[in-house]
Parts: C-alpha cells; structure tokens; sequence
C-alpha cells in the first residue's frame, strides 16, 4: 500500500466520524454532518482542493437512538474524474447501541448470498451491509437548501455559530474538542462493564443471546439491484448513485472503499458485495452493465467480517485491488480470528491482564464459526507501545487510531484523533 494512498484514504475515512455525537434528528442533523465533512475535505492536508463530496453523507440510528450509529458518503476526485471513495464510518464511540448491535452480534452469522462453498459474516457484519444498501441521499429541502447557501455566502462566521450551536446543544462537543480524555473515559465505561465477577459476564452474555434473537438478517435480502431511473424519488441508494455514474461517465469507474475499525470490516464487505454484483448471472444487479469498473478497498484496523471462506473469497475476487493495514497490537483486529484472541490477556503486560477471564468465554463463543482475516495486501505494523497509559487510552486513543496516523505519516500533518472526530 503506497504510503500516499494509505494517508489520503485514512483521511477519508476518518472524516466519517465528523458530526458523531449531534443529537440532532433529521435534515439538521445531515446538515450539521455535511458542513463537517465539507469543512475537512477543504482544510486536512492529504485530501485538501482534492475531492467533492457528490453522495451524502448519510446516517442513521436505531429505534429511540440518542446517537447515530452508522454514516457512509462518496467522494469524487476533482481532476480523475472517473475516481470515487465510498467512505464509512467504524463504531459511534458514545452510542452503546452500536458497540452492541454494530461489534458485538459475532455468535451467529449470515450466509454470503453470491457463494456456496459456505463463506459466511457475522451478524453485526450482515446488519451493517444491510443499514448501509437501505441508506437514501435525499434532496436538500427549501429550509436545507437555504442553510447551504448561507454557509456559501457568510463562510467562517457562520462556520464558528453552527461549531457554538452544537457545543451547546450536545454538551460534548466542546469537551471532546477540548480534551481527548472525554474519549478515554467513555471507553474505561465500557471496559469497566465487562471486568466483573463471573455471573456479571454471564448476565451480559445473555444479553447479547436476547439481542442476537432480535436481529434477523436474510442473506436474500443482502442482493439488491439498482433502482430504476423514475424510481429514486426518496433518494438515491448507494447502487443506484453509483450506476448513475457509470452511465455519466466515458471511462471505466474506479471505487475505492474505506473504512476505519467496524468500517473497516464493513469496507471489506461493501467492496466484495460491490464486485460480486458485477460478477453476478443476474444481469440486473449489474450496476456497471459493461462490467469494466474497477473496485478496491483500503481498510483500517478492521476485526475480521466474516469467517475463513469469506476470507478467502476476498482474497480471490478482490486479490491486489484488497488492503488491510493493521497494527499488530490494537486490540480491535484481535476480533474475531481464535489465534488472535489468545494473546489479547498479554497484548499489553498487566494492563490487559484484567481481560483474560473474558477470553475463554468469547473464544468458545466464536471458534465454531471460524473467524479468518484476508490475507491479501495485509501490511502489520506494531504500535508503540507506553506502559504509563491507562488501558482505555492506550486500547483506543493510541493503538487503534493515533498509531495508524503516525504510520502513514498523517500524524506530521497536525492530524490527531480529535482532528477526525470534531
């Protein structure tokens, strides 16, 4: 992975958590999001003058969520004009919901609906493809149409007022803007709910078997076709956009897609669900009826997505066009593969040491089913490692984003954790 595309795609991906903790609903919520996105596309030097936002961004959030919990939009490059990202967002790090429903539902899995030689992902995976093939980008309304144009006519000062206005409606935006410690705590929340005594892991284990029965995901309902051109009234799908550009366009499309942690595996997954579509009998789910565009996938810190067959059929159908950049001692793409799983109680000496009466229980919970990371275009690398952070900083703050900054070079930028975030 050239050292230049792994900067300007972790960039992109790690624009898709601007606007993460709006509780905002609807139009001014998409509005807030976008005018964050915008906003770095224009400042962050890797991607600066480079790219237009032509797709979203769009979010959603489960029944009675206070958070979003997913957020995908598309990127075209202003000069290669046959050039699109597809970026998605990894896990809401305040959004309980998504850690469950987005991270966690690995017991079970769905079946790959174009395979047959029993290449499956999990169920948080199946549930996040399903979310992101449902997303609509939808015309701004007179009111959003307004707000854009004011933000074009008054720019910084305006730009300042929506910063304040969010502040003071989330009460966390300026905290978190203010100090990365706001991000450590909410973690040490979440590692202090899982280091309890035996029958507390037991009563939360349940908890994710009540929540796995809630979640049905049909691997049919995974295949989808582009809609007809008198059909996207309610907003275009990411298929839909995409064939749309294909027709528009005199050369071959080129579509990478990204994603950082949860959206890293989710990148994966688009990615093969994109190629498989075009490799498909069915002419319908051919978004490119030439079959000419060319689909790759730049992902970060992802856990697995699925299990050895969906490995190995990523390895197979994407091959060179497949990146993964992993560090060796974040946590995160520890999950889900068994051999992986067994050094997380000594990843970090005596910090992780407190983890190890977990590891047992979510090894026998998963090793049926086979988890395996693609091995194509793989690069690891070892996080510096500083025995003097508490495990929550070192676990996410450090090992799962600012050491992927410093090893493409992000980090010589001024770009940090909280760059991305707000």
């Amino acid at each position: 992975m050239a050292g230049t595309d792994a900067a300007v795609m972790l960039t992109l991906a790690g624009l898709t958590y601007r606007g993460f903790h709006d509780i905002l609903p609807g139009e001014p919520h998409e509005f807030i999001v976008r005018h964050a996105l915008r906003d770095g596309l224009e400042t962050l030097a890797p991607v600066r003058g480079d790219w237009d936002l032509v797709w979203g961004p769009v979010t959603s959030r489960v029944p009675l969520g206070v958070f979003d919990s997913n957020a995908m939009y598309v990127v075209r490059h202003r000069r290669e004009r046959h050039r699109y990202v597809v970026a998605i967002r990894g896990t809401n790090p305040v959004a309980s919901s998504d850690w469950l429903f987005g991270d966690l539902l690995v017991g079970t899995t769905v079946p790959w609906p174009f395979a047959t030689d029993g290449a499956a992902i999990s169920t948080s995976t199946a549930l996040g493809l399903a979310i992101l093939q449902e997303m609509r980008a939808r015309p701004l309304s007179t009111a959003g149409r307004f707000a854009e144009a004011a933000v074009a006519a008054v720019g910084n000062p305006l730009d300042r007022l929506i910063r304040a206005g969010r502040a003071l409606v989330t009460g966390t935006a300026e905290a978190l803007g203010a100090q990365a410690s706001a991000l450590d705590a909410q973690v040490e929340k979440i590692v202090a709910h899982w280091s309890v005594d035996p029958p507390g892991r037991d009563a939360i284990l349940q908890q994710f078997q009540r929540a796995a029965k809630t979640v049905r995901v049909s691997s049919t309902d995974l295949r989808r076709k582009p809609s007809p051109p008198d059909a996207s009234g309610g907003g275009l799908d990411l298929l839909t956009f995409l064939a749309q550009q294909v027709a528009a366009s005199a050369e071959p499309l080129e579509v990478t897609v990204t994603g950082h942690s949860k959206g890293g595996a989710l990148a994966q997954t688009v990615a093969l669900w994109l190629k498989d579509s075009l490799l498909s009998a069915d002419p319908a789910e051919h978004w490119d009826g030439g079959r000419r565009a060319r689909i790759l996938v730049h992902a970060f810190a992802g856990p697995t997505p699925g299990n050895a067959a969906f490995a190995d059929r990523i390895d197979r159908t994407l091959g060179a066009d497949h990146h993964h950049l992993r560090n060796t001692n974040d946590l995160v793409t520890h999950g889900w593969q068994v051999s992986d799983l067994r050094e997380i109680p000594t990843l970090y000496g005596t910090r992780t040491a407190a983890l190890a009466p977990l590891v047992p229980g979510i090894i026998a919970h998963v090793q049926p089913l086979d988890y395996r990371h693609a091995q194509s275009g793989m690069v690891m690398f070892k996080g510096k490692l500083d025995p003097h952070r508490g495990l929550a900083s070192e676990l996410i703050r450090h090992q799962h984003v600012d050491a992927y900054l410093a090893h493409t070079g992000l980090d010589r930028h001024g770009i940090s954790a909280i760059t991305f975030f707000i």
